[in-house]
């Protein structure tokens, strides 16, 4: 199957936010008020100690919430429905019908989601996978976690793309894998983000 550009970006974004709320889930709810600092300042939230920030994910007004992540996810999901197989779109959209606002029960659905989505065709688990290990690696950019991992998985991402035509990654690639920190990440996102809005 041949994707849209379009398609391949949100097909990306849904892999970035799936991971980002599967993470979250993974430490909430925070106990020790330093891991919770460094965390929300290697976010820039709005949170202070444990208690705040566990406040912050659950207040669905806020656009870090569990609901507000799952709802750009369940968005990604919906335009979707031509590129996903017929069985696939199915069982997403009975997942996310069935999703409210409660965080244990968004945190189980977006691992089944992610589930769903890793047994579809090559070319979307490719830019799926782009998404993952793109937000991993943010993640502990921002939080100083090792990289080592992500920066491996994203070779073999990077080197699948260039098969399929994306090329121009290369360079910015190579910069960041030397110099895995902020400026080079944005570089390579950036270089990311042109090749979704033009034709290659």
């Amino acid at each position: 199957m041949i994707l849209l550009n379009s398609n391949a970006q949100q097909i990306f974004w849904l892999g970035r936010y799936l991971t980002r709320i599967q993470y979250a889930c993974g430490q909430f709810p925070f106990l020790d008020n330093q891991d919770a600092l460094q965390y929300a300042h290697g976010f820039c939230l709005p949170a202070f100690d444990a208690s705040s920030l566990n406040s912050l994910f659950l207040d669905a007004e806020q656009p870090s919430s569990f609901s507000q992540q799952f709802q750009y996810a369940k968005d990604n999901i919906q335009d979707l429905r031509g590129v996903l197989s017929a069985k696939a779109y199915a069982e997403l959209n009975q997942l996310i019908k069935n999703a409210h606002e409660n965080a244990t029960y968004i945190c189980d659905v977006a691992g089944d989601c992610h589930e769903v989505i890793e047994a579809e065709s090559e070319d979307v688990f490719l830019f799926f996978s782009l998404g993952q290990n793109i937000e991993q690696l943010d993640r502990q950019i921002r939080l100083k976690q090792d990289q080592a991992v992500t920066l491996n998985n994203l070779n073999k991402v990077v080197e699948l793309l260039t098969q399929i035509g994306w090329d121009k990654l290369d360079d910015a690639w190579q910069q960041l894998k030397l110099n895995p920190d902020n400026m080079n990440f944005y570089q390579f996102s950036d270089h990311i983000q042109n090749l979704f809005e033009v034709d290659v």
